[in-house]
C-alpha cells in the first residue's frame, strides 16, 4: 500500500509539472483564442469543401467528424512535445504515462469547443443524441490518440524535429480514419491501416451516439478503440525504453 501511494505521488507530481510546462506560461485569453481559432478554421474548411463536393445535406457529417478529430491536436502534438523531455529517476512507466494526462484533458476540452461550434454554426441537433455515451466516446478518443502520441513522442529522444512526425500523423488520421468520408471507400490495405489507428472506431461510435445509439450498440467499437490505444501506448513505452538507453549512450538527450 505504501509503494502504491508513493507511485501515485510520482504520477501526480509529474502530471502537475507537465501542466506547468505546457500551460502555466499562457494567459487565458491566448489559450481560449487558440482553442477557438483552430476548431473554427479546420471545421469551416472541410465542411465547405465537403459541401461543395457532395452537397449541403452532408454538412453535419463533415462537421461532426472534424470536431471529434480535433482531439488529435493535443493527443499527438502535445504528447510528442513532452515525452522527449522526460528526465527523471522515478518509475519510468508511471512517469511516461503521466505525460498524457494533461493532454487528454486538453483534448476533451478542444472537442467540446468543436462540438459547440458545430451546434452554433451548422445547427447540429443533439435532441435525440445519447449525450452521456457521446461524452464517453470523446473521453475514449482522447485517451487513444494520446496513446498514439506516446509512441511517436518516444522518437523525439533521437530526432531533433519530432514535430514533423506529429504533422504527418495528424494528417494521416484526418485522411484515413473516417473523418470526412467512410473508411469503406478506402482500398482494402488502407482500411486495415485505418482500423489499426485510433479515432476510426471511436469516431464511428460517436456518430452513432449522436444519432441516439445505446452503449450496447457501440460497446464493441469503444472496446476496440481502447484496445488499439492501449497497444500504441504499450508499444510507445517499449520504444521509449529502447531509445532512452540509446540516447543516453550517444549523448542524444542533451543534443535533441
Amino acid at each position: 500500500m505504501k509503494r502504491l501511494a508513493l507511485e501515485a505521488g510520482v504520477f501526480g507530481r509529474s502530471t502537475y509539472l507537465q501542466y506547468v510546462a505546457l500551460f502555466q506560461w499562457a494567459n487565458p485569453q491566448g489559450y481560449v483564442a487558440y482553442k477557438v481559432l483552430l476548431p473554427v478554421t479546420q471545421i469551416l474548411f472541410f465542411v465547405e469543401l465537403g459541401v461543395y463536393a457532395t452537397g449541403r445535406q452532408n454538412a453535419l457529417y463533415f462537421a461532426l467528424g472534424n470536431a471529434l478529430q480535433l482531439t488529435a491536436n493535443a493527443g499527438i502534438f502535445g504528447v510528442i512535445a513532452t515525452v522527449a523531455n522526460l528526465a527523471s529517476p522515478a518509475n519510468r512507466l508511471i512517469t511516461f504515462l503521466s505525460r498524457a494526462v494533461v493532454n487528454v484533458i486538453d483534448g476533451i476540452a478542444t472537442v467540446v469547443i468543436g462540438l459547440a461550434i458545430v451546434v452554433v454554426i451548422y445547427g447540429l441537433n443533439l435532441q435525440h443524441a445519447n449525450l452521456l455515451l457521446l461524452a464517453l466516446c470523446v473521453v475514449v478518443i482522447s485517451l487513444t490518440t494520446a496513446g498514439l502520441g506516446l509512441m511517436f513522442g518516444s522518437i523525439g529522444l533521437v530526432m531533433r524535429d519530432a514535430i514533423i512526425i506529429a504533422n504527418i500523423v495528424y494528417y494521416v488520421l484526418l485522411i484515413i480514419c473516417g473523418i470526412n468520408f467512410p473508411v469503406s471507400r478506402l482500398p482494402g490495405a488502407v482500411q486495415v491501416l485505418a482500423y489499426a489507428l485510433p479515432l476510426t472506431r471511436g469516431v464511428q461510435a460517436a456518430r452513432d451516439a449522436a444519432a441516439g445509439a445505446s452503449l450496447g450498440q457501440v460497446g464493441g467499437l469503444l472496446a476496440g478503440e481502447l484496445l488499439v490505444g492501449l497497444m500504441w501506448a504499450l508499444g510507445g513505452y517499449l520504444l521509449f525504453r529502447l531509445l532512452e538507453n540509446w540516447a543516453r549512450r550517444g549523448g542524444l538527450q542533451e543534443a535533441f
